[in-house]
């Protein structure tokens, strides 16, 4: 990318500045053109070999094993540490706060290395030995239950504790393809993107499930990622069971999904008032009422 702008800027440079082959007039405007990229042309090769000839007499031998060893592998490790890994879900949780289709996004910068530690992870695990990296693509699958959010967790106490029509039936109309991972309808039908009471749980289960699931694995209390990749519509449990080979990885999904539900149920019972509140008017207008009578009775008693 780096090379694509300055080669890119040189070229057009000489060509502000008229450093070009002049032709004479009447020669055709293709030949002209052609003339007229000579000279950036070899200057910017010549720059391109310089810089090949340099690296090719240090210990890095190219430019990509410099940037590589330099730039990607102290960014590889941090991005797949324990804090690399709650700034991964914050930033997905957040963009999709306001409505920006961020795991696409996020998953594209990091997903390289993800992809590197996954192999590892898999020939690790084809000689018999124990996968070494706890944070890969895989890692994050598990805690995505539902979807962005965990909001598995969120389908689960609304369908255990809703009172409302309006959240009973986003139960039933998200519930299906919340189990394979599809959670638009509840981000934008309950709706959590933009709901100031739900984003909160919304960014806090990420976190609270990262720290969990990162924790029991890298202590070895839950078996890690093993390197298989699974479509990210497998549903939860079955996808832990898959991605670690271990009964451990289904057990820590259905853990996780309990710790989430009991994150999410505070805040979706302050929603669920105010959806009863707006279905049923005259009922809670009928009860500020005997309330605000029963007091004038104490007072005037």
């Amino acid at each position: 990318m780096l090379g694509a702008i300055v080669w890119t800027e040189t070229f057009t440079l000489f060509l502000r500045r008229n450093i070009v082959i002049k032709m004479p007039e009447g020669v055709p405007p293709a030949v002209q053109k052609s003339f007229a990229a000579l000279i950036p042309a070899l200057i910017i090769l010549s720059m391109a070999l310089a810089i090949r000839v340099f690296f090719a007499a240090t210990s890095y031998n190219t430019i990509h094993e410099f940037i590589y060893s330099v730039i990607a592998m102290p960014v590889r490790h941090f991005g797949t540490s324990y804090f690399g890994a709650i700034l991964t879900v914050l930033s997905i949780s957040s963009l999709w706060s306001v409505g920006i289709n961020s795991g696409s996004m996020i998953n594209g910068i990091l997903r390289p290395f993800w992809m590197d530690n996954q192999a590892e992870n898999l020939a690790a695990t084809h000689a018999g030995l124990m996968p070494p990296h706890v944070v890969t693509e895989q890692f994050y699958g598990m805690i995505w239950m539902g979807g962005s959010g965990a909001t598995l967790s969120l389908v689960l106490a609304m369908l255990i504790f809703a009172r409302s029509q309006h959240i009973k039936k986003m139960t039933r109309l998200a519930a299906g393809s919340s189990i394979f991972n599809i959670n638009e309808p509840i981000l934008f039908g309950l709706p959590v993107i933009m709901n100031p009471i739900m984003l909160i749980p919304f960014n806090l289960v990420p976190v609270v499930l990262v720290t969990i699931q990162y924790i029991a694995m890298a202590s070895g209390v839950v078996s890690t990622t093993t390197g298989v990749y699974i479509p990210w519509t497998l549903p939860p449990v079955i996808s832990g069971f898959i991605v670690t080979g271990h009964l451990s990885g289904a057990l820590i999904q259905l853990f996780n999904l309990v710790i989430g539900a009991m994150i999410y149920l505070p805040f979706l019972k302050v929603l669920d008032r105010q959806y009863q509140a707006a279905e049923h008017p005259a009922e809670h207008h009928g009860e500020s009422s005997h309330s605000l009578q029963s007091h004038k009775k104490v007072s005037n008693g």
